[in-house]
């Protein structure tokens, strides 16, 4: 038995899936499979039940965990205390951001700094899932949260406001609205699945339910209906374009703050230290936040 096994079986008992697992890890979901098998075999034990709807546990994979995920706790110290000694500006950062983010602000910060910087690998996971950056899913996160973790450290790089955007399209058939009161004339995308759970949708769809008339998943999706023309969404407001047009602020106001975040161990870790301030600064100077965001 050694770590790299215990690893996989651990993203496995967390996730409930390979899938999820796969995410966690960084690998293709056959490599976890073809893992948990071989762990399988090692053991002698049968660690999951393979069901409809994912992984379960055996009474052999519970007993396991309570051993493994102590075992983990204590290597994942380990590592972080050694990478906390690396002074070298090279290696490789796994950086995790939302979609929105990753996609319209990253790409450019992260051109200068690999420009730069060339001995530095970057891996980037987008999401908005939480990853766990103790066991080093990720060394550095990008997280809307106005409650961050008190066991990572960081800083608040930037708050923005929540906003309702329409396209100039849109605008031009159905007309300008000039409150929110104004939003029963018009056309409403909504929220589905987890983005429900945000205040600001919950308010809404309380609000204005008989109006909405498209609901979305993500930030991205909603911002690109706004675009094509659908309707009036509610969004924060880095997702900012040149094709929607900027309303009125949402009221009550919502605010989400953007966290740059990473372990303490990591934090004076060269590349880590290099990567996080590069970031702060770029977010600082961007132009397209500037009126929009209050920079932390």
């Amino acid at each position: 038995m050694n770590w790299d096994d215990l690893r996989y079986f651990l993203a496995v008992a967390e996730a409930r899936s390979l899938q999820g697992a796969a995410r966690r890890l960084g690998v293709n979901h056959s490599t976890v499979f073809r893992r948990i098998n071989r762990f399988e075999d090692t053991v002698g034990a049968r660690l999951f039940e393979r069901l409809a709807d994912g992984y379960q546990l055996t009474a052999a994979g519970d007993e396991l965990l309570e051993h493994a995920g102590r075992v983990g706790e204590e290597i994942d110290l380990l590592q972080l205390k050694v990478l906390g000694k690396d002074y070298r500006p090279s290696g490789k950062i796994r950086l995790t951001a939302p979609d929105n983010i990753a996609y319209e602000y990253l790409p450019r910060y992260l051109m200068a700094f690999s420009k730069r910087y060339s001995a530095i690998t970057l891996e980037i996971v987008v999401g908005a899932e939480s990853l766990d950056l103790t066991r080093r899913e990720a060394d550095i996160a990008v997280r809307a949260t106005t409650n961050p973790p008190p066991h990572l450290v960081g800083r608040k790089v930037f708050s923005l406001q929540w906003s309702y955007y329409a396209a100039k399209t849109y605008l031009r058939r159905k007309g300008r609205p000039k409150d929110q009161q104004a939003l029963a004339d018009h056309r409403i995308i909504g929220a589905d699945g987890a983005l429900r759970r945000i205040p600001a949708y919950r308010q809404l769809e309380a609000e204005h339910a008989s109006e909405i008339v498209m609901t979305c998943s993500t930030l991205n999706a909603m911002s690109s209906m706004a675009v094509a023309g659908h309707g009036i969404t509610l969004l924060p407001d880095d997702q900012i374009k040149s094709t929607l047009e900027r309303l009125f602020p949402s009221k009550p106001s919502f605010v989400s703050d953007i966290w740059l975040l990473t372990h303490p161990e990591l934090r004076r870790t060269e590349r880590i230290r290099l990567l996080m301030d590069h970031l702060v600064e770029s977010f600082r100077t961007d132009r397209r936040l500037q009126g929009v965001a209050v920079v932390g």
